[in-house]
């Protein structure tokens, strides 16, 4: 299947979704992402790249993930036509991208939203390269975040698609190396 079938059918599946199942995956989801936190806790003195989610999109519930877990998240920011990363002041605002006032950093980890992913790690974004084309030349944790209805055997990719480290959902912390659930 090619990614521009495939994504349109994952689309599809998403907005599908009512606003009432979406609050329900994102719990789960938030859920996982701290116990996946908290299994590995150097991550919580390191800054993390968050995401301002999309309509019909899985993402963690900050203000609970906060409460779980001390975190410094930053957010996407477009500057120049590209993707970097800000540290809002108070609570992020925007979507897809953080609003001002915020201070650009260099984050250690990344949460990483898509259309698709597979437990090899495969990532099928929305089609316009913003995280593939960061994550190419930054260093650090790739933590794909989805539902586990976005979960494919197989996602088409090409040489410039960045690969997970690990993918979560809301019924499991997948680690993409060992091939294994956390």
């Amino acid at each position: 299947m090619s990614k521009e079938s495939l994504r349109k059918e994952l689309l599809s599946n998403l907005s599908s979704l009512s606003d009432d199942e979406i609050i329900s995956l994102s719990f789960s989801l938030t859920q996982q992402l701290a116990g996946f936190l908290q299994y590995f806790p150097e991550l919580q003195s390191q800054i993390g790249a968050g995401f301002l989610p999309l309509r019909n999109e899985i993402a963690p519930l900050y203000q609970e993930l906060l409460r779980k877990v001390p975190l410094s998240l930053s957010y996407p920011v477009l500057s120049e036509g590209e993707m970097v990363f800000g540290m809002p002041a108070g609570l992020p605002k925007g979507t897809p991208w953080l609003l001002p006032p915020y201070k650009v950093v260099e984050a250690n980890w990344f949460l990483v939203p898509g259309v698709g992913f597979s437990l090899k790690g495969q990532r099928l974004g929305r089609g316009k390269g913003f995280y593939d084309r960061f994550l190419e030349t930054h260093r650090g944790i790739k933590i794909g975040l989805a539902w586990s209805g976005q979960m494919k055997e197989d996602i088409p990719v090409e040489s410039h698609d960045c690969h997970m480290d690990f993918v979560i959902t809301e019924k499991f912390c997948w680690d993409v190396k060992q091939q294994k659930n956390l």
